[in-house]
């Protein structure tokens, strides 16, 4: 970590780190938006924080590339219009921690306050999530009409895909806690 943040942070701390999805989601959006107003530019000015975070957009971006590849977009489209899909369900939101948040704030995303639709997640939008950094169980989930419709060599491709993406999003939420100890909380 970029130990010059430490001399230029003399701000009070009102952030507790907010483990867990024991927080309703309100509070852990609240947070995440506190932390970020209050120490985003300095967190964006670290250079590992950095390198991590545009890692995991790279990520990000190789495994939606090979969702729609594979057809799992298509598919996950039409069961949601014509199947009453329930993956982005009204409480999803809830398993999302306030760092994965706070790391969609970096990212440039803005986090919803209100539903588009009253039973889906509150981060579903009329062309699907309104954020990247996603739940794990948001890009890890292949259910049985994926398993049955997508080519199994096209899963295994993108399930090396959300794998990468599993790791560099943890990677950077760790690293992202540790700066929070050392800088801000």
């Amino acid at each position: 970590m970029d130990s010059g943040n430490q001399k230029t942070l003399n701000v009070t701390r009102p952030y507790p780190l907010l483990l867990g999805t024991d927080h309703k989601i309100c509070k852990k959006i609240e947070w995440a938006c506190g932390v970020m107003d209050a120490f985003g530019p300095a967190i964006l000015a670290d250079a590992v924080i950095d390198g991590l975070l545009k890692g995991y957009q790279g990520a990000i971006k190789n495994t939606l590339a090979e969702m729609s590849v594979a057809g799992v977009a298509g598919q996950c489209a039409d069961c949601a219009v014509n199947d009453n899909g329930s993956c982005c369900g009204k409480g999803i939101e809830n398993r999302f921690d306030p760092s994965l948040l706070l790391v969609n704030l970096l990212m440039g995303c803005k986090l919803p306050m209100s539903r588009l639709d009253p039973h889906g997640c509150l981060f579903l939008g009329g062309n699907g999530c309104l954020i990247a950094a996603r739940h794990l169980i948001c890009i890890n989930y292949i259910c049985k009409r994926l398993k049955e419709k997508i080519d199994p060599k096209a899963l295994r491709h993108l399930e090396k895909k959300i794998g990468d993406e599993a790791d560099a999003g943890f990677a950077l939420e760790e690293a992202l806690k540790r700066w929070l100890r050392m800088y801000a909380l």
